[in-house]
């Protein structure tokens, strides 16, 4: 019997909420995952003094606003895809949703930016900072205000010289198997000209830079290529700029579109820890991201 991916989506009433259901239904739309949207509610034995209420019956009111509020959240699930609703409590946000990826043997887990953030960009709140740095399964990080498009059509899987990317594209093949989907890779070079080392212009070390990422792209490409047909157009970029974030925004996005990333070295295995280009790509990123946990044993699948 084939086993259907599953996709923990974060909840709550809030516009972060509703960005990790529309993350949520557009990666299900292209995969054909379902989704298991959960709202995690905190263990409380004390209720708000101006309630009048013991512990159990303020617990009893929250969980009938908090199955409402599930009512609400499904009803943003379009037709034709499988979502189911979860109400769970635990003493943290995070501890639930990671207990309800095990629970429901899920791949990856889909939250929303912070509900301060600017539209379009990332700010990561409490809640998605504590699952980049536990997950044993990829995060997908919605940008404010995101809207699932009709079909994602591109991935842009960021990748670095350093050792360990293959783990990043064992986890990308396994994401793109049997799909129709453009693929593209991308280094990022950053090269200040107010701080050149041994004297180099700045014309000089972005060429070496940009012909070290080059030759790195095609390996990649290698890569990628023995190991799955093509599922679709795929192609090669170096982005450059004085900063991450201006190499970021130097290059065409689609509306249409995810990033993949893998964790920092400093990730034990089979967790996530966001490195600092990761997190200063997010100041400039205008698309969804995805974060791989890192180690060789960590999951592959949709």
């Amino acid at each position: 019997m084939t086993r259907t991916a599953n996709y923990v989506v974060a909840y709550e009433a809030t516009d972060r909420g509703n960005d990790a259901i529309e993350l949520g239904v557009a990666l299900a739309r292209l995969t054909g995952a379902e989704l298991r949207i959960c709202l995690v509610l905190p263990h409380s034995t004390v209720a708000p003094s101006r309630l009048r209420a013991s512990g159990s019956d303020f617990e009893a009111l929250l969980e009938q606003q908090g199955l409402e509020w599930l009512v609400g959240a499904a009803a943003r699930v379009p037709a034709g895809i499988v979502a189911t609703t979860h109400l769970i409590w635990a003493d943290a946000v995070s501890d639930g949703l990671l207990r309800a990826v095990t629970e429901f043997d899920s791949d990856r887990i889909v939250v929303g930016a912070s509900r301060h953030g600017i539209r379009g960009r990332y700010t990561i709140g409490s809640v998605a900072n504590a699952l980049l740095h536990a997950s044993p399964v990829p995060v997908a990080l919605a940008p404010h205000g995101y809207l699932a498009p009709a079909q994602l059509s591109r991935i842009t899987c960021a990748i670095g010289t350093r050792p360990g990317w293959s783990t990043l594209l064992d986890s990308l093949l396994a994401f793109t198997a049997g799909l129709t989907v453009d693929v593209r890779f991308l280094t990022l070079v950053e090269v200040d000209s107010r701080r050149t080392q041994h004297g180099e212009s700045t014309p000089a070390l972005e060429a070496a830079r940009t012909a070290e990422s080059t030759a790195h792209l095609e390996s990649v490409l290698e890569y990628f290529t023995t190991r799955a047909p093509a599922p679709g157009t795929i192609t090669t970029e170096v982005a450059v700029g004085e900063n991450v974030e201006s190499a970021v925004e130097a290059i065409e996005w689609r509306a249409e579109e995810v990033a993949f990333v893998g964790s920092s070295r400093l990730a034990q295995p089979t967790t996530i820890f966001l490195g600092i280009t990761a997190h200063r790509m997010l100041n400039a990123l205008p698309v969804p991201l995805i974060v791989v946990p890192t180690g060789a044993s960590a999951r592959l699948a949709r």
